[in-house]
């Protein structure tokens, strides 16, 4: 267990880099860690759609860091096609280096290491304008940003279309 010196570090990194910039974000901490998506929006008193998790795997020169919405799961095949390479997570060590993270609480804001490579999913794109909430470098910190502006502060190389579930889910609410 890390103590809390260590955990902070993460959050510290998050929250001067927001500082810095013209974007309207919140912090919210929550009373324990997040478990799950479903726990976060539980937490959070958010659907899973805005929830925009990170997920984090190996390139063959350092990792591609996926930010995409939690209702949406990555599609391996579409992931492979995207990227040219199979998707493997990676472990905790190689997780810490590219992020400075812990699993459970990667944000993909003030990332350490510049060959950790950051994406959005297209199925972020809903909320241009609206709230998201990703990790706030810590097991229970969540930070609410616009997607747009998330883009941007995450220097995000580019929008992909990986993610699978979501819109289905949002033809079935059309109907």
């Amino acid at each position: 267990m890390k103590s809390r010196g260590e955990r902070d570090m993460a959050a510290d990194r998050v929250e001067k880099l927001l500082k810095k910039q013209a974007f309207q974000y919140e912090i919210r901490d929550c009373e324990r860690d997040f478990e799950s998506t479903e726990d976060s929006m539980e937490l959070l008193h958010i659907p899973a759609e805005k929830i925009a998790k990170t997920l984090a795997f190996a390139a063959p020169i350092g990792a591609n860091i996926i930010i995409l919405s939690g209702d949406a799961r990555i599609d391996n095949a579409k992931y492979e096609k995207c990227f040219k390479v199979k998707r493997i997570v990676l472990d905790e060590e190689d997780l810490l280096d590219y992020t400075g993270c812990r699993p459970g609480s990667v944000s993909p804001i003030a990332l350490p290491n510049k060959r950790a490579k950051v994406y959005m999913d297209i199925s972020l794109q809903r909320y241009m304008d609206e709230y998201v909430y990703t990790s706030g470098g810590t097991g229970n910190s969540a930070i609410g940003i616009c997607s747009r502006d998330l883009y941007q502060v995450t220097a995000c190389k580019g929008w992909v279309d990986i993610g699978t579930g979501w819109k289905k889910e949002m033809a079935d609410e059309e109907e």
